[in-house]
């Protein structure tokens, strides 16, 4: 029989049931750490519902929030809220103004292949650090949102850029996800985000070094790393087309037009003297000082860099592009599929010599899935049957 006398028995025993108990807290606070503080919009119910997956160390959107309800719906890869400065990763050139702009926060040094947490440039336009911030004041849902500026006397990444991969792993190093044939998460893609543009920035006309502007983008979808590029044959640009007011479409670097907003009936007028001859109706036109929803479906069809893959865009719940001869480069050279994103209010050739006044847009509420996405008109992209990835 055991005599619980014995002090070095009770002293012995004491120490295997703290040993225990410390083991049971650690295996129990592991799990609620990965749940509540990893990922930045991948919950259990997504991951079961997706198959694989480790969980991005970004935070999670607010579960009872508008965004956090979508990014619980099946085939929800990740969100981006944008409501914590503390997953905005900042990269800035050494040795100018941005040393002391940035002063006490790291450099993250990324390159292609996206190793390290870095995404979010900094740049310096007219001797001053410009770079995007969490804006507390202006926000879609949650308590934060993604401001720009684009200030007087800027070139082309104006305000600087975010970029992200589709999602990292507990490390912050990219985890292999994209979307294309061949991946398990299948060859379609769709995202939604809002975005909104103060008066200063819709109301001027940029200028551009080498004659007309292409218009300055939104957004940029792209290959998957190492090998994707920004600007390659696998993306799908969202832009102000020619400074035209109305949001458009492109993919590779502009060689592949999706027309304006075809599917609704604005179309190409030869005869357009400003934007402003393109008229809402039937076109949908930015708006100044509101959020604009911006949905979209890209499906990777057919053979690699075939005019077979399908892009489709919803602003604000109503159709604006159907186009379905897109080409779309997945062989590898550019990326396997679809893997990272960026947000930029980028122009190409932007005139640096001219003076206008400071101009801001926000990003808030950015989703990608391999599922519809609902709008907020109520209504869901609607799949079209295409032809089945060689």
């Amino acid at each position: 029989m055991i005599d619980l006398r014995d002090s070095r028995f009770v002293f012995a025993l004491l120490l295997i049931l703290s040993g225990i108990s410390v083991l049971i807290f650690a295996a129990n606070y592991d799990s609620i750490s990965v749940a509540s503080y990893f990922s930045n919009g991948i919950s259990k119910p997504n991951k079961d519902a997706i198959g694989i997956g480790d969980e991005d160390q970004r935070p999670a959107p607010i579960s009872d929030s508008p965004l956090g309800r979508k990014c619980r719906r099946p085939g929800v890869i990740n969100c981006f809220g944008f409501d914590d400065a503390a997953a905005v990763y900042y990269n800035w050139p050494t040795g100018t103004v941005c040393d002391q702009a940035l002063r006490g926060k790291t450099n993250y040094k990324f390159g292609n292949d996206r190793q390290g947490q870095g995404n979010t440039v900094a740049v310096v336009q007219n001797g001053e650090c410009i770079f995007p911030q969490i804006d507390t004041a202006v926000t879609h849902s949650g308590t934060g949102s993604l401001r720009i500026t684009v200030p007087s006397h800027s070139y082309a990444d104006a305000g600087g850029h975010f970029t992200e991969v589709f999602r990292r792993n507990r490390d912050g190093d990219p985890d292999g996800t994209y979307i294309g044939p061949g991946s398990v998460y299948g060859n379609v893609l769709y995202f939604q985000f809002y975005e909104r543009f103060d008066e200063n920035f819709l109301s001027t006309n940029f200028r551009c070094a080498e004659g007309a502007c292409g218009g300055w983008k939104q957004v940029i979808w792209y290959g998957n790393p190492p090998n994707g590029r920004s600007s390659s044959s696998l993306e799908v640009t969202i832009n102000n087309g020619w400074q035209r007011g109305v949001p458009q479409m492109y993919g590779q670097a502009g060689s592949d037009y999706y027309g304006i907003q075809d599917a609704r009936g604005c179309t190409y007028k030869a005869d357009a003297r400003t934007g402003g001859d393109y008229t809402e109706p039937p076109c949908i036109r930015y708006k100044a000082n509101q959020w604009m929803e911006f949905t979209g479906r890209i499906e990777i069809s057919g053979g690699s860099n075939q005019p077979t893959s399908h892009v489709q865009l919803w602003i604000d719940g109503e159709p604006a592009i159907d186009y379905k001869q897109a080409k779309i480069d997945w062989s590898g050279a550019s990326g396997e599929g679809f893997g990272q994103f960026l947000l930029s209010p980028y122009q190409t050739n932007k005139d640096a010599s001219q003076a206008h006044p400071a101009g801001h847009v926000w990003y808030d509420d950015l989703i990608i899935s391999t599922q519809p996405i609902a709008m907020g008109s109520g209504k869901v992209p609607v799949p079209v049957q295409s032809s089945t990835p060689q």
